[in-house]
């Protein structure tokens, strides 16, 4: 079987799905993996690294989605990349399709694509083996930003997340009780800050109290109780999941209003869309804009500024998935897994979520 690695530079992303060490994995089983010229650069992965592990170097953008029978990409399907797939390919990225176009969404079934978002993929016990590592890297993230932001000369008020004698910490609301919620808690508390947790599922409230104990406060997730957070709230984090739908937007235009001068919002559900009203999707080039005087920090993907670390991650992860399908096929190395079935999107052009079938009107199977 082949595998094609893409070199993604749209949207300033350096991330890549394999490592030279996850192509190897593959290539010791007889298959083949191409990789397109750089792309394992931004993450410290050079040509000759992947040359050195048994992959093919391929320069052509063109030629990689020409000779590959399984796709490996970071960034979602746009109509441009469509126009370079063939019929019947199978494809694994971070695809987020509930926030696609309906012409992605027709391009799919038109060309009976295969696709499988590695954001939905899921374990019977509801462990998300990609996600929620993924997840647990961008909290661990948050008060890097945040700290960034908050302190900044001349954006930020100067305050620092932690504290000492006599002057009191930032204040740290987290709206999503989730793995990137629990990740950038337990961050924000290894940094002094007063950390509260707000979510509607008071079994995840528990677990993170259990985790963290009195060092942080949690709060049933009421719009009152939102509300309330948001007007004291030096640093602002939603952490909203609905899987492989729109993130519903819990934070209205007015509400951002009663934050404090040049808070800083941190919006980790802008990949489906974003939490609040005032959200729109920034660059890592330029990533900040100031709304309503809140500092706002809406990056898509923001694991790619630790680029690295996450790629290492993730091509950790996903080889497992990829060598059983390597081994069996693709069609029962689909079916043989729990885990990629609820990561389909689509089987040959046939929607596989009954979440996206009211969005875009095609009906299940």
């Amino acid at each position: 079987m082949n595998f094609g690695i893409l070199h993604e530079s749209r949207l300033n992303e350096k991330r890549v799905c394999l490592t030279p060490n996850g192509a190897k994995s593959l290539v010791k089983r007889g298959h083949t993996v191409f990789v397109e010229s750089g792309a394992g650069d931004a993450s410290g992965f050079t040509d000759q690294d992947y040359l050195n592990k048994g992959a093919q170097i391929i320069f052509s953008h063109e030629e990689i989605y020409g000779r590959s029978d399984v796709l490996l990409k970071i960034l979602p399907v746009t109509e441009a990349s469509l126009a370079l797939m063939i019929e019947g390919q199978t494809v694994f990225t971070f695809q987020h399709l509930g926030i696609s176009s309906p012409q992605v969404f027709k391009g799919l079934t038109e060309k009976k694509i295969t696709l499988i978002g590695m954001e939905i993929m899921e374990a019977e016990d509801g462990f998300r083996p990609i996600l929620d590592i993924m997840s647990e890297l961008a909290g661990q993230m948050a008060p890097i930003i945040a700290g960034n932001y908050l302190g900044r000369d001349p954006m930020g008020r100067g305050v620092l997340l932690g504290s000492v004698p006599g002057v009191a910490p930032a204040s740290v609301v987290i709206i999503g009780a989730g793995t990137v919620g629990t990740s950038a808690a337990k961050a924000f508390v290894g940094l002094g800050a007063q950390v509260h947790v707000l979510d509607k599922d008071i079994d995840q409230l528990r677990k993170i109290r259990n985790l963290l104990g009195d060092q942080v406060t949690t709060l049933y997730a009421n719009q009152t109780a939102i509300e309330s957070a948001m007007k004291f709230a030096d640093v602002l984090v939603t952490a909203i999941l609905k899987r492989g739908a729109n993130t519903p937007q819990l934070i209205t235009r007015d509400m951002i209003k009663t934050m404090k001068s040049l808070a800083v919002y941190i919006d980790f559900s802008i990949d489906e869309g974003g939490a609040s009203e005032t959200s729109r999707p920034t660059l890592l080039a330029n990533p900040v804009y100031i709304d309503e005087g809140v500092i706002h920090y809406c990056v898509p993907n923001i694991t790619s500024g630790i680029s690295r670390t996450t790629s290492i991650a993730l091509s950790n992860v996903l080889s497992k998935y990829l060598n059983q399908v390597a081994e069996a096929g693709v069609k029962k190395g689909i079916k043989d897994s729990y885990v990629l079935q609820k990561g389909l999107y689509t089987l040959e052009g046939r929607n596989m979520q009954p979440v996206l079938n009211q969005r875009f009107g095609i009906k299940i199977r």
